[in-house]
C-alpha cells in the first residue's frame, strides 16, 4: 500500500469521527419537550331539587265540544254572517234562513190566539150571571189553550230560522251556499260545524302492564279516585321542547278494551291561544307519586360500559376517578342518580372523552340549572 494512499485512508477516517462527534455533540445540547398540559374538563356539583315519577304516553288532541249545525226547518238559506274558520261568540248569529211565511206563522197565530183570550174570558165573565154554559166555558178554554200552544210553536219555529252559536268556538266551513233551499229531513241538514276548543282535551291511554304498576302504588280505591281531576298532566306538540302545555286528568275508563288492552284517559288543558287544535298529535307526561328529593346531573355525563352506567369525577388532587351508578328517572335535560353520587361530588359534565382514571385535568366549575317548576 502506497503511502499516498494511507494518507487519504487516514484523513477519511479522521473526517467521519468528526461527523459523528459534531452530530452527538448536538443531540446532547437539545433541549427535553415540554410536559403536556393537563386536559380541560367541565365540571359540577350535582343538583338536588325535588321531583316526581311520569310516564309519557302518545295522545291525540279533540275538542271538548263538537256540534253540526243544522236547519230545523225547510226554506232558502240567505245569509251566512260568519269567516270560514273563524272563531265566534256563543249566540252570536251564524245563518238565516227565510223568515217572511214564520214570521206570518207567528202574527196569524197571535190574533187568534188573543181572540181565543178574549173569548174566554167573555165567558167565565157570563158565567157568573148564569147566562152561559160551563161548556161554553169549557170549549172556550180549551180553544184558548190550543191557540197558546200553536202561538208557541209558531214562535219556535220562527226562532229556528235563526242558528246561532251554542258556545263559544271555532267555526269550521260552511257546508251549504246561500240561495239553496233547505229541505225537512229528520236529522235536518247540516249547515257548519262548530268546535269548543277553550278549553281542550288531550285522549291517550295506558297500558295494561302499567297499569297494573301504578295499581301497586295506589293499592287504596280513594288515593286512585283523588287522581281524577287533581294529578298534573303536561302535553308536547310536535317540534316543541319540554312539555309546555298544562292541565289535570279529568276522566279515566272504567274498563280496558278488550280491542287495545289498554285504559283510555283523557285531560283537559286551557287552551287560550288556540295551540292545540283538533286531531293534532301530542305527547303527554303524566306526574304520579309523591314528590322527592332526588340527585341530577346532565344526561350527557353518563358514560356506559359493560359494568353499566358510570361517570367521572375530580377529587380534591383534580385528578380523575371513575364512580358506578343506578339510574332512576330521567327528566331531560338531566337524570337521577339513586346509587352513587353525593351532593358533594365533583362530577366532569364535559371534556371526559380526553380523559382517563389517574389523570391530572384542568376543571372549569360551572353550575346545573334546575328543571321548570311544574
Amino acid at each position: 500500500m502506497s503511502k499516498t494512499f494511507q494518507t487519504t485512508l487516514m484523513n477519511k477516517v479522521i473526517l467521519g469521527c468528526a461527523l459523528v462527534a459534531s452530530v452527538f455533540l448536538a443531540g446532547c445540547d437539545k433541549k427535553a419537550p415540554p410536559a403536556a398540559k393537563p386536559p380541560e374538563v367541565t365540571v359540577a356539583k350535582p343538583l338536588t331539587q325535588e321531583v316526581r315519577n311520569y310516564e309519557v304516553f302518545d295522545g291525540n288532541v279533540q275538542a271538548l265540544l263538537s256540534v253540526d249545525l243544522a236547519a230545523r226547518v225547510p226554506g232558502y238559506l240567505t245569509k251566512i254572517l260568519f269567516e270560514d274558520g273563524s272563531y265566534v261568540k256563543k249566540n252570536q248569529l251564524l245563518f238565516i234562513i227565510e223568515q217572511d211565511q214564520y214570521l206570518e206563522q207567528v202574527r196569524l197565530n197571535q190574533a187568534i190566539y188573543d181572540e181565543a183570550k178574549i173569548e174566554v174570558t167573555r165567558q167565565k165573565a157570563l158565567v157568573k150571571d148564569n147566562a152561559t154554559s160551563q161548556a161554553a166555558v169549557d170549549k172556550a178554554t180549551s180553544s184558548f189553550l190550543q191557540a197558546e200552544a200553536n202561538l208557541k210553536l209558531a214562535k219556535i219555529n220562527y226562532g229556528y230560522t235563526e242558528i246561532r252559536a251554542p258556545f263559544d268556538g271555532l267555526m269550521g266551513r260552511h257546508l251549504i251556499d246561500v240561495g239553496n233551499y233547505l229541505g225537512s229531513t229528520a236529522n235536518g241538514v247540516k249547515l257548519a260545524t262548530i268546535q269548543k276548543i277553550n278549553p281542550i282535551y288531550v285522549y291517550f291511554s295506558i297500558n295494561e302492564r302499567d297499569l297494573l304498576k301504578y295499581q301497586k302504588q295506589y293499592v287504596d280505591e280513594n288515593n286512585r279516585k283523588q287522581m281524577v281531576n287533581k294529578l298534573p298532566v303536561f302535553a308536547q306538540l310536535q317540534g316543541e321542547t319540554g312539555f309546555p302545555h298544562e292541565g289535570t286528568l279529568d276522566f279515566a275508563a272504567n274498563l280496558l278494551s278488550t280491542n287495545t288492552g289498554s285504559l283510555q284517559l283523557r285531560a283537559e288543558l286551557p287552551n287560550p291561544k288556540f295551540d292545540l287544535l283538533p286531531g293534532l298529535y301530542a305527547k303527554v307526561m303524566a306526574h304520579y307519586g309523591d314528590a322527592r328529593k332526588a340527585i341530577l346531573i346532565p344526561s350527557k355525563a353518563i358514560q356506559i360500559d359493560q359494568q353499566g352506567p358510570y361517570v367521572f369525577l375530580i377529587d380534591e388532587n383534580k385528578k380523575i376517578e371513575r364512580r358506578n351508578l343506578t339510574l332512576g328517572q330521567k327528566f331531560p335535560p338531566l337524570t337521577e342518580i339513586t346509587k352513587g353520587l353525593t351532593d358533594k361530588d365533583t362530577v366532569v359534565i364535559n371534556g371526559f372523552v380526553n380523559a382517563s382514571p389517574g389523570q391530572l385535568v384542568a376543571p372549569t366549575t360551572v353550575t346545573i340549572d334546575p328543571l321548570p317548576t311544574r
